[in-house]
Parts: structure tokens; sequence; C-alpha cells
């Protein structure tokens, strides 16, 4: 869903502020029903987005239920992504406080939530089990939506699946980038990348870097259950090649780091 709404109260202008983030938050702690809790945020730097992961309560044994929330003054670029997506007249708090509370409904929480599944936790920790040993995983875009930057849209469904997935070095992308074809791994790093649990970075050669928001999955690992045998459980997902592969780069990115 994108949301759009118009305002004849006066606004301030916003400007990525201290203040103004904490009216932002006062907004939208306000707007939450009792049932919906802010586990994490995070502000854009120059503009006026903002991205909110929410927890539902959930009556017990029934799974933990999240839900990404997205405030922006412009569209998202992404389609077919799992979050609530609203524009917004950005510096007018109170109109987003009662747009929030209108589209927080039980119908709209109930379809745009999300259970996150054992697979989507062990791919977690090995995104970050990656990050440790300087690894990140890289789209090769198709040269029209590379050229486009953000102004042509990609679709999770039907662009994503189809780019050319790369294992590659965190700080320095023509390093060691290692083709991994693995279909279901790729789908699921779409729909994780679809609910803002990675973000994206454009690099030359039509690369996209996608880097974990951590300041997002690590709060959610601390409230989801733990993955022992987490290897074990990455090879009869994904095979023991896919195994292999990023743990054959780790050994080679260790070498590296001991050569610098």
């Amino acid at each position: 869903m994108l949301a759009k709404w118009r305002t004849t109260q006066t606004s301030q202008p916003f400007i990525n502020t201290a203040s103004h983030r904490r009216q932002l938050q006062l907004a939208v702690q306000t707007a939450l029903p009792a049932t919906v809790h802010i586990l994490a945020r995070n502000f854009a730097r120059s503009s006026a987005s903002s991205y909110w992961l929410l927890m539902l309560d959930q009556p017990a044994p029934q799974a933990a239920r999240f839900l990404t929330l997205r405030l922006a003054d412009h569209p998202l670029w992404l389609t077919n992504h799992d979050q609530l997506a609203l524009t917004w007249q950005a510096g007018d708090f109170l109109a987003l406080q009662q747009t929030l509370h209108n589209h927080l409904t039980a119908a709209n929480l109930t379809h745009y939530s999300y259970a996150l599944t054992p697979t989507d936790l062990i791919t977690l920790r090995l995104l970050l089990h990656l990050e440790q040993h300087q690894l990140i995983w890289l789209v090769q875009l198709s040269p029209v939506i590379a050229k486009a930057y953000k102004n042509q849209q990609l679709d999770l469904y039907t662009d994503f699946p189809h780019t050319k997935l790369l294992l590659g070095d965190m700080n320095n992308s023509r390093l060691q980038l290692i083709p991994v074809n693995q279909p279901g791994f790729q789908a699921r790093l779409g729909q994780l990348f679809g609910r803002n649990l990675l973000f994206s970075q454009f690099t030359s050669h039509r690369l996209l870097r996608l880097l974990p928001t951590n300041q997002w999955i690590r709060p959610l690992l601390q409230v989801l259950p733990p993955t022992p045998n987490l290897e074990q459980h990455l090879a009869t997902t994904y095979g023991t090649d896919f195994v292999r592969i990023y743990v054959e780069a780790m050994h080679q990115q260790a070498h590296v780091s001991q050569l610098n």
C-alpha cells in the first residue's frame, strides 16, 4: 500500500535534526495501537525518510510477528516489498500521527505483518557471520535499472531473481567477487531486502551492495529462538556447495587480511 494525503495545517519544513527526529518518533509512538511496539528504527541522513521495525504482541504459543513501516516524502523504488509504505508531508507531524492511526488498523496489521521462519533466521545469522569476515552479498543489475539509479523501479519478484548474485569484499567491490548460483537463497535475500533487513548501496559495474541492517537484525535475533548447528542447517537448506563457497571465501578473506 502506498498512501498519500494532503493537509491544510501549517507544517514546518522537515530538517533532519535530533529535534525533528524526536518529534517524528513521538508521532509514531502515539499512533501505534497498544499491542504494537517499536523494536528498531533508522532515519535517512539527508531526507525525511524513516524506517520502523514494529513488533506485534501475539498470544502464546503463536510466533512473533513484525511489520516494516516506511515513512517518506517520495515513493519507494522497490516493488513487491513487504512494507507498509506511507508518504507524508514532511514536517507535518500532526497529520502524520492521524494518518498512521487511520492506517494501522487490525486488517492492515494482519496484511502487512510477517513472522520470520527458521530459514529466515539462519539466513540472517549467515549475513552477520559473513559481515564479521568482511564479506557481503552483491547483485549485478540490468543496465536500464543501474543507469536510472532509483528512478527505475526494481521488482523483487520479477527483476531481483534474475540478477547475478555475487559474494564479495565488504569494503572493496572489485575484490573477490564470487558468483553464486542458489535461487532459493537469492529469493530469500530479496524478501529480506524488501523488509529493510538489508539496505543497498550502488557501486560501479552495475553492482548493488546489500548490507545487513544490523540495528534491526540484532534486536530481532534477541527476541527469536537461537539456531544451534547453523552450518548444518545452511547445508540442509541451501546445499553443501553453497556452504563450501562461503567457507572458502572466508578463508581467502582471512588470508588477504593477514597480508595487509
